[in-house]
């Protein structure tokens, strides 16, 4: 049995180390990467046809808001009243609509870079993902502050003319639902995210 020497730091006899100039390549499961991949393109499908329908509902304000009004609204007041009511909402919120969409779009293209470098098992992927989620946590955190302030209140002031004629009961629970809802769907769309997080930051 050789004797190690002396002069030999206690590095040298331990597994070798790999390069380090090595390809940017992840350690971890193959499969599991490619799969949170396919999500990734999933996600970011679904919040470009979310937001290309936010971007024609807005572009088409007036027909869109006639559509709704008629289809089906509810009884408590005409439906000129209606439609002005929603008119005067969708147009108070048209600004933060659009930003809404464009950091939509944002999104929806560091998932899609983010998925590709996933799918090639490259370490890049796992740091858009990262990046994406706490990019997609900021907005919605000002996203929620931003729907308490402003868009609640324009909700309210929408529903109240909308259900005018109605019952104070049913109107009210009817407006509150479509105020509180907001919210409750913004902490939802905040699950991805987080569990994007979870299972790369490490």
């Amino acid at each position: 049995m050789e004797t190690p020497s002396p002069y030999q730091s206690p590095q040298s006899h331990m597994s070798p180390q790999p390069p380090a100039n090595i390809p940017d390549v992840m350690v971890r499961e193959p499969g599991a990467i490619k799969v949170f991949g396919v999500f990734h393109f999933v996600v970011a499908g679904y919040g470009i046809i979310m937001g290309l329908f936010s971007l024609i509902s807005t572009l088409f304000l007036q027909e869109f808001t006639r559509k709704l009004t008629t289809a089906g609204g509810p009884s408590g007041s005409s439906g000129p009243d209606q439609e002005m009511a929603m008119m005067a909402y969708m147009s108070e919120l048209k600004p933060f609509t659009y930003v809404s969409i464009v950091f939509t779009f944002i999104l929806a293209v560091m998932l899609i870079i983010a998925g590709i470098g996933l799918i090639k098992g490259r370490e890049k992927g796992r740091v858009m993902s990262i990046r994406y989620a706490w990019t997609s946590i900021g907005m919605k955190l000002v996203t929620f502050i931003y729907t308490i302030v402003v868009v609640i209140p324009a909700t309210k002031r929408m529903t109240d003319a909308m259900y005018a004629g109605l019952p104070s009961g049913l109107g009210n629970t009817m407006g509150s639902f479509m105020q509180y809802s907001q919210l409750f769907t913004i902490i939802m769309t905040c699950a991805y995210p987080i569990v994007v997080l979870i299972m790369y930051v490490k």
